[in-house]
């Protein structure tokens, strides 16, 4: 038996032994705390993913001083967890690579203080961020863009979100799906600067490691790849789940609210709809590639294969499968049909195929070993028509859409070019269509899938189909049309060779030009080959084709002959000025001083244009940035307003609002409120509004005035506040109900010794009369009795009546008389309870306000303090103390307990809604919520609780104190 056990234990131990050695040991650096932002790779490692691929991984929270990238290079971590601005620096001596990308949109930002609204307003502010976000990171890109340097800022290493809270600082690093989510929660006003918003692209949260662990892990990295991937899906699929993993095991750092706001905020940062989980966005790391070189930050001999994995080659493998290879093996050729008339993407002229498109084609040709053959045709539309007759295998280039995806299997985009307007030279810049009067005709291609896209995204615009490019430039030239929309590449090439004094580009549009190969849906095996194609595709490939293509164009585009023109117009000048040369000798030095002169001008004019433009440019984003609507008056006239405000007023474009009075969009009620409030000095107000079509809503409204290119305007922003009314009267609402079902149970109090008083009296004088023992004098006196109690019931029905009436507007009354009122509606409560009431009240003190409202206030907060002494069964001597006096022009109102107090860690939370310690059968949790709203948002006073202790009677005691301000004014 002793045998058998050792045998078992020296079997266990080599299995662990076994498994241990197949499992390789690594590391992953976060670069914060354990929270959702990492979900991906918890899930991962909590259900076995990594352990499946041969990993065993140990997660690694972020602490203080910590160097993710060193510790990466110097293999103190295998893998860490950065942005993309890690790129930034980028060293050749301990290069880096990234390996898979899951924030599509980097979540890192400032939050700035209500008045700082511009990355220049942070010069001689003080900001909270690490030192290693101050050197790689989007938010450095954006200092940088707006020429800050370290000695325009006070830089505060970073501590917590509370050092913004208690003012300390004026902005801090923070990730716009955490921080945010603590200020609502504390009521704290903020606003936000996010890099993105001033054209600085980065990738978010990306995984990457050291260019020496990936040469000697190669095999495996791309299985790590796949189980983090795997990982997030898990995570995506299962938040509550990964969420209650994290909170219990990890770290209870965040609460498990603050981490669902999180999951909902990165998975909207992950933009599933258009990449897949850890695909890398080529087209912003591009581009911040080129910036990084172009400031010197990297060397320009750099290539993103270099920095991404997915590029490089180490991942070079098409990974084509048996039944792939089998395919290749059997065609001989490929039939393929083309856009036999665009230039410079393709043209097939003479038995000749040329463009753009066609090098890409021929590269993949060389790839397979395998002939693409064209099948002619005489138009695009012929082409797709070609292809649904099965007449070829696959379609150079073709846009995704739904009506194609019925008879084409279509491959990731292969080539991105943005869309472009061309229009005639007199026209205005053209940021985006919206900025097009929806009456202007715009031609575009027919049978183009952008075409339909745009029709689509744009319904109200005048969209015109056109059978070519070069029929769509020809309208625009004879004015039939506004302007034509192509790729910005086609519309360059046509308006160089042939339109180049007539027509231009008048703007690049936000829309892309995706071009994709597409696949006949029989021939799966194909587009799956072409796919592997498409995506193992480098992009210094694509850079060689497209630098190969221009390079021609532009030798083939020199004009000798306006060359061999420019010549002999100069020999003439030359031969003029040779002859003229004594006259002109003497005018030479005069006319050499004037041309200084107009030089230094003309330099002038044109720093204060770009200056003057770059300031309009940066006024524009600031305004669309912010969630709030702006509007900008001179002169008591619309001079500009944000995309929020035109579509809060009802409109389509911001040219519908422009020129209109202030007054025009204010209720005629509000009219004389709105001119007497703009002399006050007030930080913000409460005003009804009209929109375009004669809705009225409330608005919060603050205004103030500004220097814009010199000018004084006045800047107006404006927050609807109709959700938020409606959401105060259902509360309002109710708070009324809950407090009458507490006056119900009063008036049974009130009334059950009276109404016991007058039967007793009536039963007594009946028996009385009936025995003829009744005695005139006697009688009286008890019929007085019962008049008098009668009264006093009366008496409590108006008093009840009283509280229940709407107040329709404001009055002055006692507060002496007032609080005497309402301690009679709860005289029962209180003496049924042993509670004893002391005053101390100036008698002399009134106000002026709405007096049911404040009522119901102190009826609520003395209810909460008779419910307290029911939980508190404890207490012998109970007391409520009510003093009011006068103070720095308030009314002041204190309601003290004994009853031990409120604990203190809820007594932040008692005024918010729903917020209860009762049962729920006992409680509704708005009582103390109206109750704020009343005094502060009503009365427009002011409301604090806390706990004190005090002695009364030569006894000590414990309770919470009530303190309402009232001003008097």
């Amino acid at each position: 038996m002793h045998f058998l056990k050792i045998s078992i234990l020296v079997s266990f131990l080599f299995f662990n032994i076994l498994f241990a050695q197949n499992t390789k040991k690594v590391s992953i650096q976060f670069n914060w705390k354990y929270q959702f932002e990492f979900a991906g790779y918890i899930a991962a490692k909590e259900k076995g993913f990594y352990e499946d691929a041969g990993f065993d991984v140990e997660l690694k929270e972020y602490k203080h001083g910590i160097d993710i990238e060193k510790d990466v290079q110097n293999g103190i971590s295998t893998f860490g967890i950065y942005d993309t601005s890690i790129i930034d620096n980028y060293d050749k001596n301990k290069p880096i690579i990234l390996l898979a990308n899951y924030l599509k949109i980097s979540p890192l930002i400032f939050i700035t203080k209500r008045d700082i609204f511009s990355p220049k307003e942070l010069k001689n502010k003080t900001i909270s961020m690490s030192t290693f976000e101050f050197k790689n990171s989007s938010l450095k890109r954006l200092l940088d863009k707006f020429n800050i340097k370290q000695e325009d800022i006070n830089i505060k290493s970073f501590g917590s979100i509370k050092e913004f809270m208690d003012g300390k600082v004026d902005a801090i690093s923070a990730f716009i799906t955490n921080e945010p989510f603590i200020l609502q929660k504390n009521k704290i006003e903020y606003n936000i600067i996010n890099p993105s918003n001033f054209e600085i692209k980065t990738l978010g949260e990306s995984l990457f490691s050291s260019l020496s662990y990936l040469k000697n892990n190669t095999r495996n990295i791309k299985n790590f790849i796949e189980a983090t991937n795997k990982g997030w899906l898990y995570a995506l699929n299962n938040k509550e789940e990964i969420i209650d993993i994290i909170y219990n095991k990890y770290s209870k750092y965040k609460s498990k609210d603050a981490l669902r706001y999180e999951a909902k905020k990165i998975e909207s940062l992950m933009l599933l709809d258009s990449y897949n989980i850890g695909e890398i966005r080529q087209d912003i790391l591009s581009s911040q590639l080129e910036e990084a070189k172009k400031t010197g930050k990297i060397d320009k001999n750099i290539q993103l294969n270099q920095l991404v994995y997915s590029l490089s080659k180490y991942s070079k493998n098409y990974d084509f499968s048996k039944d792939e290879i089998s395919y290749l093996e059997k065609k001989d050729k490929i039939i393929m049909c083309i856009a036999p008339n665009r230039m410079p993407f393709e043209e097939y002229k003479n038995g000749k195929y040329s463009g753009i498109i066609s090098d890409f084609m021929k590269f993949f040709e060389k790839e397979l070993h395998i002939p693409l053959l064209i099948y002619p045709t005489k138009s695009f539309k012929d082409s797709l028509d070609a292809i649904k007759q099965k007449k070829c295998d696959i379609i150079s280039e073709v846009i995704s859409n739904e009506k194609r995806k019925k008879y084409l299997d279509i491959t990731k985009p292969y080539l991105t070019f943005p869309l472009a307007i061309a229009t005639k030279n007199n026209i205005r810049y053209i940021n985006s269509l919206d900025d097009i009067l929806d009456d202007k005709k715009i031609a575009v291609g027919k049978d183009y899938a952008f075409s339909e896209f745009l029709i689509k995204k744009y319904p109200n615009k005048n969209f015109i189909l056109v059978n070519s490019v070069e029929e769509g430039l020809d309208r625009v030239l004879q004015d039939e049309v506004y302007g034509f929309i192509d790729s910005l590449t086609t519309l360059g090439y046509r308006l160089q060779n042939s339109y180049f004094s007539e027509l231009k580009i008048a703007g690049k549009l936000d829309e892309n030009f995706d071009l994709s190969i597409g696949v006949r849906n029989d021939q799966f095996l194909l587009y799956s080959i072409f796919e592997k194609l498409v995506q193992k595709l480098e992009v210094s490939t694509k850079h060689e084709i497209m630098k190969k293509w221009i390079s021609i164009n532009y030798e083939n585009n020199i004009d000798y002959k306006f060359f061999w023109k420019v010549f002999i117009v100069l020999i003439i000048i030359l031969f003029i000025i040779t002859y003229r040369y004594r006259e002109v000798l003497d005018n030479k030095k005069k006319i050499q001083k004037e041309r200084e002169k107009l030089r230094e001008k003309n330099n002038e004019l044109k720093k204060a244009q770009i200056a003057l433009e770059e300031s309009i440019s940066n006024f524009e984003v600031l305004l669309d940035s912010i969630m709030e609507a702006v509007l900008v008056f001179k002169d008591h006239n619309c001079i500009d307003i944000n995309k929020v405000g035109y579509k809060l007023l009802g409109y389509n474009s911001k040219d519908e609002v422009i020129g209109k009075n202030l007054y025009h969009h204010v209720h005629d009620d509000f009219v004389v409120t709105l001119k007497e409030l703009l002399n006050k000095d007030l930080d913000f107000y409460e005003i009804e509004l009209v929109k375009k079509d004669g809705t009225i809503f409330p608005a919060l409204v603050k205004d103030r005035y500004i220097y814009l290119n010199n000018e004084r305007v006045k800047l107006f922003t404006i927050v609807d506040l109709t959700e938020l009314k409606n959401k105060d009267r259902l509360l309002f609402k109710q708070s009324k109900l809950a407090s009458m079902g507490e006056m119900i149970g009063n008036i049974a109090h009130q009334w059950r010794q009276p109404l016991s008083l007058i039967s007793t009296i009536s039963t007594g004088l009946k028996l009385k009369i009936e025995a003829n023992l009744d005695d005139k004098k006697e009688s009286i006196e008890f019929l007085d009795k019962l008049n008098s109690t009668a009264q006093h019931l009366s008496s409590t029905i108006d008093d009840f009546r009283n509280f229940f009436a709407a107040d329709k507007r404001k009055e002055k009354f006692s507060l002496v008389s007032m609080i005497e009122q309402n301690l009679v509606l709860l005289d029962s409560i209180f003496k049924t309870n042993f509670i004893n009431v002391v005053l101390n009240i100036d008698k002399t003190l009134y106000v002026n306000t709405y007096k049911n409202e404040l009522t119901q206030a102190l009826l609520n907060i003395l209810n909460n303090a008779s419910d307290a002494y029911k939980e508190k069964k404890t207490v012998e001597d109970k007391y409520i103390f009510i003093d009011a006096y006068k103070q720095n022009n308030s009314a002041v109102i204190t309601i003290k307990d004994n009853a031990g107090g409120i604990p203190e860690n809820i007594i932040e939370n008692i005024f918010e809604p729903y917020f209860t310690t009762k049962h729920k059968s006992d409680g509704t949790g708005i009582g103390l919520y109206m109750t704020y709203q009343i005094i502060n948002e009503h009365i427009y006073g002011k409301i604090e609780a806390f706990n004190c202790r005090y002695s009364y009677n030569n006894r000590l005691y414990k309770g919470a104190v009530f303190k309402i301000t009232i001003p008097l004014d």
